[in-house]
């Protein structure tokens, strides 16, 4: 008498969903890693948004806000001018950065304000042009590396605009800007080779 056997054993389910859990152990972290690319473009789109909102916060509260830049650290924060008479003086501390409203996410020598992400840094990579034409020599070509917004959220002195560069350590092809315009517009730019796009 023969045995009609259909179906699977317990053994050999086990053995199908051990395999299972080790194809998914090794593709899921590979899937999840974030490119080069998107992790510059990510940067920049942040810092685009950090922009805009201590620049706002200048307008509601009335007073000059810095954004300053530290190119070697990776590393920009926001200052506002809390002096009683509204003079306009920043003197760099903690509690300007504070009332700056900045989404602080690290610190440089105890000064609250935004590591850029790992192996993002200011830089301009492959790109040997900005993306208004004129050529890459620093990878931040605002005057002292700081932008300063008066209480109407105009970029003082009046006019002046410039470009934050940033790339990749690991892949100098990754590269996006942040533009800033004499009026306070500020654009996010990604690098693709033969030219920048929106």
């Amino acid at each position: 008498m023969t045995k009609d056997r259909r179906g699977y054993t317990l053994i050999e389910m086990i053995v199908v969903m051990v395999m299972l859990a080790v194809v998914v152990a090794v593709a899921v972290p590979r899937g999840l890693k974030t490119s080069p690319q998107l992790q510059v473009d990510l940067a920049a789109r942040g810092l685009t948004r950090d922009l805009e909102k201590v620049r706002m916060r200048a307008i509601a509260a009335k007073r000059r806000v810095r954004v300053s830049f530290m190119e070697g650290e990776g590393f920009y924060t926001a200052y506002m001018d809390i002096s009683p008479g509204r003079t306009g003086v920043i003197e760099g501390t903690a509690d300007e950065v504070h009332e700056s409203r900045l989404a602080t996410r690290g610190s440089n020598g105890g000064i609250p304000g935004v590591n850029l992400a790992k192996g993002v840094i200011f830089g301009f990579g492959d790109a040997t042009a900005g993306p208004f034409g004129g050529p890459a020599s620093d990878p931040i070509t605002l005057e002292g590396d700081l932008v300063e917004f008066d209480s109407r959220g105009m970029i003082v002195p009046a006019g002046v605009g410039g470009v934050i560069f940033l790339t990749h350590e690991d892949d100098p092809s990754a590269v996006a800007s942040v533009s800033i315009s004499g009026a306070g517009a500020f654009r996010a730019w990604r690098y693709r080779g033969a030219g920048w796009s929106e």
